[in-house]
């Protein structure tokens, strides 16, 4: 079952820390009103984690007919496992580009103008 947390809706609760995490069912409906104090709560988007229990090596991706590349350079790859060309290098303009888009955008200050 998934841990859902839940914070106040308008203002802060000091029995309840900010935020209060309640194992509830997918189907479950979203609690409306904290269990603890009794303030109306909103569910909030909270940190998920994900463990791979298997063997993610190249090897066994290989095995089931996918490449697995490593970089070792700026727009260079080398392949670890599978088919495949053993290199993969990207154009000098073609690895500018992805740091042009890399680059923060200005932002606009408007209280300027």
């Amino acid at each position: 079952m998934p841990i859902y947390e839940y914070e106040p809706e308008d203002r802060d609760c000091l029995m309840c820390e900010g935020r209060v995490a309640v194992i509830q069912g997918i189907s479950e409906e979203h609690l409306k009103i904290c269990p603890w104090c009794g303030l109306d709560v909103k569910r909030v988007i909270s940190r998920a984690s994900f463990k791979i229990g298997v063997d993610s090596s190249p090897e066994k991706a290989a095995a089931k007919g996918f490449s697995t590349f490593k970089r070792s350079e700026k727009g260079v790859w080398e392949k670890l496992a599978g088919e495949g060309a053993d290199y993969l290098v990207g154009s000098k303009e073609d690895v500018a580009k992805v740091e042009a888009e890399k680059r923060p955008t200005p932002k606009l200050n408007l209280d300027e103008q």
